[in-house]
């Protein structure tokens, strides 16, 4: 019997004796996350910086400053929603016209240019802006209820990378701000990198 204590003894101290056996490496089969760099571009100063959410397609909100008699600034946001096919500018420029009553899409300005490697599509609209006050719901995925803005303008853009999927950008608000707010909103995609 002491023979049989004397030997889980020993077997108990050269087990705590033992260093702990180092972690295994992960397994490289795995699924693995790849990180797009971002795009860059600077920003007029004068306008605002706005915080953007945490999560989600928006990357940076900014605000214009009011022109001629317009009661209100203008929106300027930056999007990205990854490098697959929720990155279509159609879709996306789709989704901008039908925030405007009536077929604005047809009569949309459009303009293409390149900036370096990037390829930069614009579009631009105007006329009765409905902004969403609550989730889309039914079939034609409307929001129940709209705040209608009279003579807005939408001035929005897509910037394809070769390798860091398609950018973004849509300012809106009144008419008059928009437009004066036009070049310095165009500087600012021509700075993109």
């Amino acid at each position: 019997m002491v023979s049989r204590y004397a030997t889980l003894l020993v077997l108990s101290l050269a087990a705590c004796s033992k260093s702990p056996a180092e972690p295994e490496p992960p397994s490289s089969a795995g699924p693995t996350t790849t990180t797009i760099a971002p795009l860059a571009w600077t920003a007029p100063a004068a306008w605002t910086a706005q915080d953007p959410p945490r999560s989600g397609p928006k990357k940076a909100a900014y605000k214009t400053t009011k022109a001629g008699d317009d009661k209100e600034e203008a929106d300027i946001e930056v999007f990205f929603y990854g490098t697959g096919a929720a990155g279509d500018p159609e879709k996306r420029f789709k989704e901008w016209f039908d925030q405007f009553d009536g077929n604005v899409g047809a009569q949309a300005k459009r303009e293409s240019f390149d900036v370096g490697a990037l390829k930069v599509e614009t579009v631009e609209v105007a006329g009765t802006y409905k902004i969403a006050l609550g989730p889309p719901v039914g079939p034609k995925k409307r929001a129940p209820m709209q705040m209608v803005k009279e003579n807005f303008r939408l001035v929005g853009a897509a910037v394809k990378t070769p390798d860091r999927g398609t950018w973004f950008f849509k300012m809106s608000g009144p008419s008059d701000t928009v437009q004066a707010a036009r070049d310095a909103f165009r500087t600012m995609l021509q700075s993109a990198k």
